[in-house]
């Protein structure tokens, strides 16, 4: 998928949030990456997966393109609010816009020395805190709520997304992450999830976004 949009995207794959092993399956993700075996978990962050190009001069790198967020959810979420994954998609493209451009010169075009960053939502849905990893799938925290829907305990609202850095000219990976994160949790079992709910994660991935890529540029060749 080289030309992102914010419109609505099902994919059949199913999802998981993190990787016990050094390597993970591509079956298992949205198709939004090229290549998910080459992903590992990262030290600062036990949730994510990530990837970073060896060899890399990321000194050369002063401008970025920040294409569209595309939406690509499975078959388990097809009766998530749309228009609440089209808001979710826009303000985060927003505030990686808004975040970068302290960092970057943030341009519309490709160029030397210029980033493309490609960022996707690939699952939007509320689960319990005490599932255990792959329990973090849309369906399989469905049926695990369910058991216990006449408890009360709260859910908490959970959001992934994948991304990727290239070079805009020759199209070059430079890295690539996976994340999963919970949100607030939600007032009770029935309310639906809002986009304020959400709102701190996409704070936190744009954060992290520009912190990466910051010290990248600051590692000495």
């Amino acid at each position: 998928m080289n030309k992102l949009f914010a419109s609505l995207v099902i994919s059949s794959a199913l999802i998981t949030g993190c990787a016990s092993n050094n390597k993970v399956s591509d079956s298992k993700f949205s198709g939004f990456l090229d290549d998910y075996t080459i992903l590992k978990p990262t030290s600062a962050d036990k949730e994510a997966l990530g990837y970073v190009t060896p060899g890399i001069n990321w000194q050369k790198y002063n401008a970025i393109m920040v294409d569209k967020v595309l939406i690509i959810t499975p078959d388990a979420e097809t009766q998530t609010d749309q228009k609440l994954l089209v808001a979710i998609a826009e303000k985060y493209e927003a505030l990686l816009k808004q975040k970068l451009a302290k960092e970057f010169n943030v341009v519309n075009n490709a160029g030397s020395g210029t980033i493309r960053l490609q960022t996707a939502i690939t699952s939007v849905f509320s689960s319990f805190d005490d599932l255990k990893g792959y329990q973090y799938v849309p369906i399989a925290a469905a049926v695990t709520g369910g058991r216990r829907a006449a408890g009360g305990e709260k859910e908490s609202a959970r959001v992934m997304s994948e991304l990727r850095i290239l070079d805009s000219v020759d199209g070059q990976l430079l890295g690539q992450a996976v994340d999963l994160k919970a949100g607030k949790k939600k007032q009770d079992k029935n309310s639906a999830i809002l986009l304020a709910d959400i709102n701190p994660i996409l704070e936190q991935w744009a954060t992290r976004v520009v912190d990466r890529l910051k010290a990248l540029r600051a590692e000495v060749r």
